[in-house]
C-alpha cells in the first residue's frame, strides 16, 4: 500500500449541500444508510448501534431528530422483523 499523498486524485472527498431537513428526507436518507450497512454485512443490531453512536454523524443526527422508534422502523423495513 502506498502512502497517502496531499494531492492524490483518488482521495475520497465529502461535499455537503444545503437541504431542508424534513421527516421525508430523514426517511430516505436513513433507509439508504441502513441498506448500505446491511449490504456491507452489518446485522440489524449492529446497524442500530451505529445510529446511536455519535461517531457516525449522519445516522446519529437522524437518531437524535427522530428517535429510537423511527430508526427501529427503518431497520425493520430493511431487515424484517426480528425473530
Amino acid at each position: 500500500m502506498k502512502p497517502l499523498e496531499h494531492d492524490d486524485p483518488m482521495e475520497l472527498v465529502g461535499v455537503g449541500y444545503p437541504l431542508e431537513v424534513s421527516e421525508e428526507s430523514d426517511l430516505h436518507t436513513g433507509r439508504c444508510l441502513v441498506e448500505e450497512f446491511a449490504l456491507a454485512g452489518f446485522s440489524a443490531r449492529e446497524v442500530g448501534r451505529l445510529f446511536s453512536s455519535p461517531a457516525y454523524g449522519l445516522s446519529h443526527a437522524i437518531f437524535q431528530r427522530r428517535g429510537d422508534e423511527f430508526v427501529r422502523n427503518l431497520i425493520v423495513g430493511v431487515f424484517g422483523e426480528a425473530r
